[in-house]
């Protein structure tokens, strides 16, 4: 069974009553004023985390002597390696753990050693981040009230989850509880921290490959993570695209992707007429985060990349299928968001509870419904404003 199958089962069918049980007890909350050591959970990709930024941004401001420690997923450590609003960072793998009770106590003892004041679980479905929020022993714990999934409580403290509201803004939601103040909500900047080595990889890569500057260099970024490929356009419809450009505007093309994504960027790359550059399994997070901003635009499905690109300022042309636009699309107003339109898209809340199956290739009805056409138009937009 696929791992990730397991930590579903896990979480529904041993964190909802334990969770419900815990949750009889209530602690006395603290003073906001005396928290001193923080725990911050968040162990969803990058895209999340990426999102997550101003209310990072603003817990910090609000507590600039407090020690915060960041749990989060191993996709994420390098992505917050150089944040300068966490003081600590503790890597939670949670199929190992879910496999290991020696390793889940052993982990959850080391949250306990550091005796935290708070903990806030910025995630909104799983109960697992809830009981380590709980397990922290930290007496204030602030999470989000999601609907059926029934994880609140073991929360002091909650913010309801509200469907189709951006996740940038539920998050600052829980920053508000925390008394922080309400100009958080004008300084909803993202965030990204690409050190001056990750631009001069960058510099060095497009030199290689013969990229000069006055051609427009147009990322795309084909997959949509190793768990979604129902939110991923056809390989059809990205050759399309490129192809057009590079004949229209001598656009040089570049295929972007995680390791476990190359092998989709090498078949668009023969598929295409025109000569890509594969960039995919070859850049890490703070790479690929340079690499996007030195594109006109990036043209991708409801990913991670999506907002790294969005964060670093590149315009990014989304496309939207199973996913809603309003509660994840990039954040800024320099986008163009195409949606699917079937009537039952989008069908996503959470995150995971799809309103069909999926195609035999792994793909969805409501992707695939997405015209060559539209999106051709919107990368021309993105290239005129760019002329």
């Amino acid at each position: 069974m696929h791992p990730d199958k397991i930590q579903k089962l896990l979480d529904r069918y041993f964190g909802i009553p334990l969770v419900c049980s815990l949750g009889l007890s209530r602690a006395q909350r603290l003073k906001t004023d005396t928290f001193k050591r923080i725990l911050l959970i968040q162990i969803s990709a990058i895209g999340d985390v990426i999102l997550l930024t101003p209310a990072l941004r603003a817990i910090r401001k609000r507590f600039p002597h407090a020690r915060l420690t960041m749990v989060t997923s191993p996709i994420n450590q390098q992505l917050l390696k150089n944040c300068p609003y966490i003081d600590e960072i503790l890597i939670f793998r949670m199929n190992e753990c879910a496999k290991s009770p020696r390793r889940s106590v052993t982990f959850v003892r080391s949250l306990r050693e550091r005796r935290f004041d708070l903990a806030i679980d910025f995630e909104h479905w799983p109960r697992l981040t809830a009981l380590l929020a709980y397990l922290s022993g930290a007496p204030r714990r602030i999470g989000f009230q999601t609907a059926v999934q029934y994880r609140h409580y073991v929360f002091t403290d909650t913010v309801e989850h509200v469907r189709g509201k951006h996740e940038l803004l539920s998050f600052l939601d829980i920053a508000k509880l925390l008394v922080c103040s309400t100009a958080i909500y004008r300084r909803t900047e993202l965030e990204v921290w690409p050190c001056v080595e990750d631009f001069n990889w960058v510099e060095q890569f497009l030199k290689g490959h013969g990229v000069k500057e006055d051609v427009p260099l147009i990322g795309i970024h084909p997959d949509a993570g190793r768990t979604e490929p129902r939110r991923r356009w056809t390989k059809e419809g990205y050759q399309q695209v490129a192809d057009a450009l590079a004949k229209k505007y001598g656009a040089q093309i570049i295929l972007t992707g995680a390791p476990s994504e190359v092998q989709l960027s090498e078949q668009i790359a023969s598929m295409t007429r025109a000569k890509a550059i594969i960039a995919a399994g070859k850049t890490d997070i703070n790479q690929l985060a340079a690499l996007f901003s030195r594109c006109q635009f990036v043209l991708c499905g409801n990913c991670g990349p999506m907002h790294l690109a969005a964060a670093v300022k590149t315009p990014v042309v989304a496309l939207h299928g199973p996913t809603n636009p309003a509660q994840w699309g990039p954040w800024g107003d320099e986008h163009t968001i195409i949606c699917s339109d079937m009537p039952c898209s989008p069908c996503l809340n959470l995150g995971f509870e799809y309103g069909c199956k999926a195609l035999p290739d792994g793909t969805s009805r409501c992707m695939r419904t997405i015209p060559v056409e539209t999106v051709l138009s919107a990368c021309e937009f993105q290239l005129t404003l760019k002329s």
